[in-house]
């Protein structure tokens, strides 16, 4: 008697399981802390704002509509949605990144075939809150063309799915075909870095052609968005604008050039996936290191270490790389952004520079991880945690502090002039003094208020339901660190209202006053929650090393 033969196990379901356990994910999240309830309500808000203002702009535009406006929404759709595609991929690949929990290489134990298990993680991608809000948000635009006719409020209706597939099948290809080419830890910090200037830089740019006044005529774009139409980006918005003129052939072809994009896109993450299970990377290479590099540089104390510890982290994660770039960009914008304003305005460059140098830091023992959990087995003080990370924080402030002065007095040519030095002498102290108050802010924040951060072998990955808990919680930060300096604006206020602008440099000792005085309390205060909460530091990030697993 033969025995009963095995039969295979069905895949048909396995991409609705998915779906099911990314929610279950998300649902989890919220039970781990009040600030991920308070940032996902946020979420929720901010998706029920955008889709009633899309509806209520799309009505205004539907019931308004006259033949005249007729030549420009062709021309703005495809430009326009080509623009907010690319936007929202760069957006993805810089601050949320592919779900580590429930990215691919996670489920390769399981034996799940690449096609059925990208094509899981695509369905996953396209039930979350985002998604699900572009959707509603792209079917409410179809109420812009009732006027004209049935059928280009249908093919909206249509476009609406075709657009948010294309969006999510560019951001997941993208990813993907990072994770390939960036196998080496200098490919990954070059990489990141790349993306996120060139997420800024579009960001900026229509301000810097508005200051600059650089008009481009409706006209001269029609070629321009006739080529885009037809990009497979672009191809959807033109939809309705086909089916209002009666060109189904048109309208069949642009349908067929955004479904062979999104296909390539699926092949080709279905192929990084493959690439991924067959070879292994070149990050988990690691390189002997001569020498005691930093830690022969600074004391030898327990604080001693920790500041060499941090700095040789700083200088090999790409995670925190922007705290060195981002002050930088500041001043190149403001001074591609200043035309005739003065050269103050360059200056604003650096001020806010400051404040972003420590922006990292106020989730500084997240980018620590296991690292801080060893210090505390090793029985470190918590002042001494806190003085080791407040000593290279401030030695990395005042250096590039001075350097983007050398940079910006070369721009300015303030160094030529009496009142030129004065003023930017202001700036310059006024930028550390910010600098170091938004530090102290860091110190207390780090220890109090922790959220996922990626893995610093994969800086492209965001742990499943933390994305709105990583949007929200750093603009507490940003909040606290504005409130930091309020006794040197207020100084600066009182100054220029009452028209004695001849005092202004009486700001420089209230700003380095001000700077150090917060600084000595965020330490203080900072060693003394740590050392309150130091237990449940170590199990929360114990919680994050499982979530980059």
């Amino acid at each position: 008697m033969s025995a009963p033969a095995t039969q295979p196990a069905t895949t048909s379901a396995t991409p609705w399981t998915l779906v099911r356990l990314r929610w279950a994910l998300t649902n989890a999240a919220l039970k781990t802390s009040p600030w991920q309830i308070v940032a996902y309500v946020l979420a929720y808000l901010l998706a029920a704002g955008t889709v009633v203002g899309t509806g209520v702009l799309a009505f205004a535009v539907g019931h308004g509509m006259a033949h005249d406006v007729w030549p420009y929404l062709p021309v703005i759709m495809p430009l326009a949605g080509t623009a907010g595609i690319l936007f929202v991929a760069l957006l993805q690949a810089m601050f949320i990144g592919e779900n580590s929990t429930m990215s691919m290489d996670k489920f390769a134990p399981y034996g799940i075939p690449d096609r059925t298990l990208q094509l899981g993680l695509l369905l996953a991608g396209l039930t979350g809150i985002p998604a699900i809000t572009a959707l509603v948000s792209f079917m409410l635009w179809a109420m812009a063309y009732r006027g004209f006719g049935a059928a280009a409020v249908a093919s909206q209706l249509v476009a609406a799915p075709l657009i948010v597939l294309t969006a999510m099948c560019v951001s997941k290809a993208l990813l993907a075909v990072a994770d390939i080419i960036t196998d080496s830890q200098a490919g990954k910090n070059i990489f990141y870095v790349v993306v996120i200037m060139l997420f800024v830089a579009l960001a900026q740019m229509p301000n810097i052609l508005m200051i600059n006044e650089v008009s481009v005529e409706a006209t001269s774009l029609i070629p321009v968005a006739r080529v885009f139409g037809w990009l497979p980006l672009g191809a959807p918005f033109m939809l309705p604008f086909d089916a209002a003129n009666g060109q189904w052939l048109f309208w069949v072809l642009h349908v067929l050039c955004a479904l062979a994009l999104c296909a390539v896109c699926f092949l080709v993450s279905q192929w990084c996936l493959h690439w991924q299970r067959t070879h292994s990377s070149d990050a988990v290479r690691s390189k002997a290191a001569k020498g005691l590099g930093l830690f022969s540089r600074m004391p030898d104390s327990p604080s001693g270490a920790i500041s060499a510890r941090l700095g040789s982290l700083l200088r090999r994660d790409a995670r925190q790389s922007m705290m060195y770039i981002m002050p930088l960009f500041f001043v190149v914008i403001f001074a591609l952004e200043n035309k005739d304003i003065g050269s103050w305005f360059v200056w604003m460059g650096v001020l806010l520079g400051g404040m972003f140098m420590s922006l990292t830091e106020s989730n500084g023992l997240a980018y620590d991880g296991q690292g801080f959990v060893m210090e505390v087995i090793a029985g470190t003080r918590a002042i001494d945690d806190r003085t080791g990370r407040v000593r290279i924080y401030l030695i990395i402030d005042t250096v590039y502090i001075a350097l983007l002065s050398v940079i910006t007095f070369i721009i300015t040519g303030d160094w030529s002039s009496p009142s030129g030095l004065a003023g930017a002498f202001t700036f310059i102290a006024a930028s550390w003094g910010w600098a170091v108050a938004s530090l102290g802010v860091a110190e207390m924040f780090n220890c109090s208020v922790l959220y996922p951060v990626p893995s610093m072998a994969k800086p492209f990955t965001n742990p499943q339901g933390r994305g709105a808990a990583q949007a929200f919680l750093p603009f507490l930060y940003m909040l606290a660190s504005l409130a930091s300096i309020l006794p040197t604006a207020i100084v600066a206020i009182v100054i220029f209202a009452t028209g004695n602008g001849a005092a202004y440099p009486w700001i420089i000792p209230v700003a380095l006053a001000n700077g150090v005085l917060f600084l000595c309390l965020g330490t203080w205060l900072g060693a003394k929650l740590l050392r309150t909460r130091m237990l449940k530091v170590v199990q929360t990030l114990d919680s994050f090393a499982a979530l980059q697993q």
